[in-house]
């Protein structure tokens, strides 16, 4: 049943206090100004100030939403602009009219303007403000599941992609935007910085054009979204409270192979058996005498080695434990990593393939995990056997485009989903079909040039079944035909992603917080418990699943390619890029703007005249295990609803950390973040399902319970 949302929910009876509204402190710039636009509207209506009530319809589902009071009354259904409008203006009266032309009191108008302009702390209405936009696309902007949160940049999927359209029910109208207080919307821009590992992708740059952003040099400070290599903790300093980067500075701790076998090593030397995830390897040269006790006590085993710099299934070796000593020395001497070679892979027709899966990383604290709905199954081209004699036969044993697209029998998915016509795209180039590196093979640092030669595609169409890259949904089907729990297999996937990740969480967190200030210079400085969110990351995890149904983590490529080899590649990739730049929250600012209030707060600073807002911890680490809702404060509440309403933009991702049952991976932690025990407790004492109600048999939401705990 689908879940629908009520916009009529106050969360204070969940314990969110009426002076510290969960939608955030606001700043000392419009405090007072607020506090009469309250008491305006309470005197005017002879009511208490009006708390932050929740508007909860998610992005991407259906829901009918309602006020309760109509409900109540049975009134007809009000439109969702309407809402926004006595969402942001504070005023339940009716909608004005196009035609109403009546003056307004002076302290109505006050009110007006002051609620206008309620804000998350850091932004406001006139931050985003301009007076030009010369953008070739057209910016449009989503409204946040909360009052008084401000809104996002709304991506929407190239149509070349031939991706189903998005839900556009809570895009703002223009004067949605302009009861914010923004008279224009700003020109914005994107910088992508290519090198060796990051390439120009048409996925990304025609995302970013669809959505009206220009485009800016790496040496410009304009951008909105860095995308590039992994920036440094000093750039990230210099970063304004609204712009993002496409890396964690770190996470190399995850990419490099080298690195993440230590991390998993690490672990399972403290957890076994949880952390029998990654097959048993060595880092070669310094392990070499370690690799060969193994190969003497093993002598059955077959070895897997895989140079650290190289990509595409260059260099990439099986072998015996019987080796010839010319070969051996060789080997030893090269960095690289050797692994036992997975002999007995689960198959497809007789065929080994692996998973690549899309796994989005917004925070490392508190850490937040999505895995993409669609992901890649490639096959190999031969029929897989286990001997000596095979090992040389690279289309038998490494699944990769690159190695098999040259095979004779190897076919494109052309991904036959069927779509309603669009009209043309205002993006740039198409995506060619150019090469596509992805395999599990493929090392973290770098993916392969997308400017190789194009391939033409087949003419006749590829039944399911027949094509050597198939989809997650054409893997259910065809796993549950041969008797196999796909819905078990996938939730022991996922565990795999999120032992990772936790894995390597301490080094990059600790790299991360380097350059993440906890107080940031902006037009109004907050001093908050989690550090300010300037970077995201799109993982490429690679799985191989055994003959037992177990998953086995190969790989993880911190640079995944979003070139396209086939149709279905197109559509995954390009849908996945729009989703998760939505999923960031992008704020809608004019950099001149925002560059200005920066560095009038930097200058009272240096004089010694600023003052940040402090945003303090209701509970240590060791009560908020034990806390109520009811006893959370300004510092939880803001988290809880920056996380829920993050979620609420998923699109097609979903959330696979923190849910319910996410209290087992504490223990694996070596640091216990305050954030993440929150987001806990609060999935634990059932918060997030209270702002759900099941979808009634008229269509109308159930009431929700919102008692305190």
């Amino acid at each position: 049943m689908v879940p629908h949302y009520d916009d009529a929910a106050d969360l204070r009876a969940l314990g969110a206090p009426i002076r510290q509204a969960p939608g955030g402190l606001e700043p000392q710039a419009i405090q007072a100004a607020n506090r009469d636009a309250r008491d305006v509207v309470s005197a005017a209506s002879g009511k208490p100030p009006a708390v932050v009530k929740a508007s909860h319809r998610a992005e991407g589902e259906v829901s009918s939403v309602r006020d309760k009071s109509e409900q109540r009354h049975a009134a007809p259904r009000t439109d969702r602009r309407d809402h926004v409008r006595r969402s942001f203006k504070g005023s339940k009266e009716r909608r004005p009219s196009s035609q109403d032309t009546s003056p307004k009191l002076p302290d109505q108008a006050k009110a007006e303007d002051c609620l206008a302009k309620r804000i998350v702390p850091g932004w406001f209405g006139g931050l985003a403000s301009s007076s030009r936009n010369e953008t070739e696309g057209e910016m449009r902007l989503l409204a946040s599941v909360f009052a008084d949160r401000p809104p996002v940049v709304f991506f929407d999927y190239d149509p070349r992609c031939n991706a189903m359209p998005r839900d556009c029910s809570r895009l703002l109208a223009s004067s949605d935007v302009q009861a914010l207080g923004i008279a224009a919307l700003p020109q914005m821009f994107f910088c992508l910085q290519t090198t060796r590992d990051v390439h120009e992708y048409n996925a990304v740059v025609n995302t970013f054009t669809c959505a009206g952003f220009g485009r800016v040099s790496a040496d410009s400070s304009k951008f909105a979204i860095y995308w590039g290599p992994h920036p440094t903790p000093e750039m990230l300093r210099g970063f304004n409270p609204f712009q993002k980067a496409n890396h964690f500075p770190g996470s190399w701790q995850l990419g490099r192979k080298d690195f993440l076998g230590k991390n998993i090593y690490r672990m399972k030397r403290q957890f076994p058996k949880d952390y029998n995830i990654l097959p048993g390897g060595f880092t070669l040269p310094e392990e070499s005498a370690a690799w060969n006790q193994a190969r003497e006590k093993n002598p059955n085993f077959l070895w897997i080695w895989k140079p650290i710099n190289l990509s595409c299934g260059k260099g990439i070796r099986l072998f015996g434990s019987s080796i010839p000593p010319a070969v051996e020395k060789k080997i030893s001497q090269r960095a690289g990593i050797v692994q036992r070679y997975i002999d007995r892979p689960l198959c497809i027709n007789g065929f080994k393939f692996d998973l690549r899966l899309y796994v989005v990383v917004t925070s490392f604290d508190p850490l937040k995990v999505y895995i993409n709905q669609e992901g890649l199954v490639r096959l190999a081209t031969q029929q897989y056997r286990c001997s000596s004699e095979s090992l040389e036969e690279r289309t038998m044993h490494l699944t990769n485009y690159s190695v098999n697209k040259h095979a004779a029998c190897y076919k494109q998915n052309l991904d036959k989903v069927k779509l309603p016509e669009r009209g043309p795209s205002k993006a740039g180039k198409d995506d060619d079909m150019l090469e596509d590196c992805e395999g599990s093979d493929e090392v973290g640092i770098s993916d392969g040039d997308e400017t190789n030669d194009q391939e033409e595609l087949p003419a006749p169409e590829v039944d399911v079944g027949e094509s050597s890259k198939w989809s997650l949904r054409q893997l259910e089907e065809y796993l549950t035909s041969q008797g196999v729990d796909y819905t078990m297999l996938m939730s022991r996937i996922e565990d795999v992603i999120i032992k990772t990740l936790i894995a390597a969480e301490p080094q990059i967190v600790n790299t991360w917080h380097q350059g993440a200030n906890f107080s940031t210079a902006s037009p109004t400085p907050i001093q908050q418990v989690t550090p300010n969110q300037t970077c995201f990351e799109i993982y490429g995890f690679d799985v191989m699943v055994d003959e037992e149904l177990q998953p086995w983590l190969l790989e993880v490529n911190v640079f995944p390619s979003f070139s396209s080899s086939s149709p279905y590649d197109k559509r995954v990739k390009t849908q996945l890029v729009a989703d998760v730049f939505t999923l960031i929250g992008l704020m809608p600012y004019d950099h001149d703007v925002v560059d200005k209030a920066c560095k009038g707060e930097q200058a009272k600073r240096l004089q010694g005249s600023a003052r940040s807002l402090v945003i303090g911890r209701s509970h240590t680490v060791s009560s908020i295990k034990s806390a109520s809702l009811n006893s959370f404060g300004e510092a939880e509440w803001r988290l809880i609803m920056e996380t829920h309403d993050e979620n609420m933009r998923r699109g097609h991702l979903t959330r696979i950390f923190p849910r319910e049952g996410s209290g087992f991976y504490s223990q694996f932690f070596s640091t216990p973040r305050y954030s993440n025990l929150v987001l806990e407790r609060w999935i634990q004492l059932g918060g997030e399902q209270r702002l759900v109600a099941q979808c009634a048999g008229n269509g109308l939401p159930l009431p929700v319970s919102f008692n305190a705990v």
